[in-house]
């Protein structure tokens, strides 16, 4: 009986060992809703970054904030009733409500692009921002998906390519616009993107 009761113990000290780890800061499961926690704030930053270019930082800050007071009130209503750890780990998987809000601003395809572009991942951002000017309905979308391609063009210092936006983007801007005008706003999305990865801890240049 003593060997059953002993090898039991044992077991059951390793499974419970087990499963406090898998929810321990610093475990595997831990680093990796962290990370992605990390990667999702700086997209959703770049995203808000670059649509303040056109809209002005306020608009875009006043679209978001009552979402994410939202999600604040649910994140304390959660943590009274005792959320567990795995609850936690989800949340922070899913996408935020204020992600949500541009989401919907901007149109999922625009907001992937903006999440490939804040990741350094210029080519795939200047992809999905093609599919999200094809896809778009609207100008304000379209002149966003360009706004975006330029931008990753400008990081990887192709100016031809960047350049080919500019005669799309034009009839976008409305009546009055300029080549100067443009450029001036793809260098100040240029660093909008950079201060927005830099202030969430990413690459600043993607070095």
């Amino acid at each position: 009986m003593r060997k059953v009761t002993y090898a039991s113990a044992v077991i059951l000290a390793s499974v419970v060992a087990t499963s406090l780890a898998g929810c321990a800061p610093g475990s595997l499961a831990s680093e990796g809703a962290s990370s992605g926690a990390k990667s999702g704030a700086i997209g959703g930053a770049v995203a808000g970054a670059v649509g303040s270019i056109f809209w002005g930082g306020n608009v875009v800050e006043n679209m978001v904030a009552g979402a994410a007071v939202s999600a604040a009130a649910g994140a304390a209503i959660g943590g009274a009733a005792g959320a567990s750890q795995d609850k936690a780990i989800e949340q922070q998987r899913t996408q935020s409500e204020r992600d949500a809000a541009l989401q919907q601003k901007l149109g999922a395809d625009n907001f992937a692009a903006a999440q490939e572009l804040a990741l350094c991942k210029h080519k795939t951002a200047i992809g999905k921002a093609r599919t999200a000017y094809g896809r778009a309905q609207d100008n304000d979308r379209k002149r966003y998906a360009l706004m975006i391609e330029a931008i990753a063009n400008r990081e990887l210092e192709r100016p031809e390519e960047e350049q080919k936006t500019y005669p799309l983007l034009l009839p976008l801007y409305g009546e009055g616009a300029t080549v100067d005008r443009i450029k001036a706003d793809v260098d100040k999305g240029e660093q909008l993107v950079q201060d927005a990865r830099e202030r969430h801890g990413g690459t600043r240049n993607c070095e």
